[in-house]
């Protein structure tokens, strides 16, 4: 029987009628693996396109192959459109990485920054440090690295590692400036335990 020229590009994986960029394609169970037509358990990857970002989906295992053992086109989404989020794009990530399904791992978008510290803050902040100053990951107390006098200062007051090696370099790489990252400020409580006198 003879093939004609569209069986044999749908074959081929040249014309795609499920893909990433169908969002409203169905969404079986994700479980148990489906096998590909090429007999190979499906494998994992996560959606990059402007539709569906941030969706899983299966396709062959062999998809991103430059020499591949069978050039299939399956495909099948993982999860639905609640999934969906741009802010994958903002990632680097390996456009042609697959993943079986229990060793995949999904991005999620970290926590967002805090917000900028205010000229008070940082006052207050620097004060608690010089008197408490932080350790090192060596469990030293850190040195206070303070700029020349001059105005305005070269850079600004950090803390680093307080133990060198025999030419005068730190022994490990910890930097933090005097007034820290925000999210290592005390909690309420134990500033209220600290302006009390029952804490340090």
């Amino acid at each position: 029987m003879m093939t004609t020229g569209f069986e044999y590009k749908r074959h081929m994986g040249y014309m795609h009628y499920v893909g990433e960029s169908n969002a409203d394609a169905p969404v079986p169970p994700a479980l148990p693996v489906p096998n590909c037509s090429c007999g190979m358990l499906a494998e994992v990857k996560q959606s990059r396109h402007p539709k569906t970002a941030g969706r899983t989906f299966y396709v062959c295992k062999w998809r991103f192959d430059p020499m591949p053992a069978a050039p299939y086109n399956f495909f099948q989404w993982i999860d639905g459109l609640d999934k969906y989020d741009p802010r994958i794009w903002l990632f680097p990530y390996d456009s042609t990485q697959l993943k079986p399904y229990h060793q995949f791992r999904r991005w999620v978008p970290p926590p967002p920054n805090p917000p900028r510290m205010t000229k008070e803050e940082k006052q207050e902040a620097a004060c608690r440090r010089v008197r408490d100053p932080p350790m090192c990951k060596y469990g030293v107390a850190t040195k206070l690295m303070r700029s020349n006098l001059g105005v305005p200062p070269k850079f600004t007051p950090f803390f680093r590692c307080s133990l060198t090696t025999h030419d005068g370099w730190p022994l490990c790489d910890f930097n933090e400036y005097i007034y820290g990252p925000k999210p290592m400020w005390p909690t309420e409580e134990q500033v209220r335990e600290f302006e009390a006198g029952k804490a340090p």
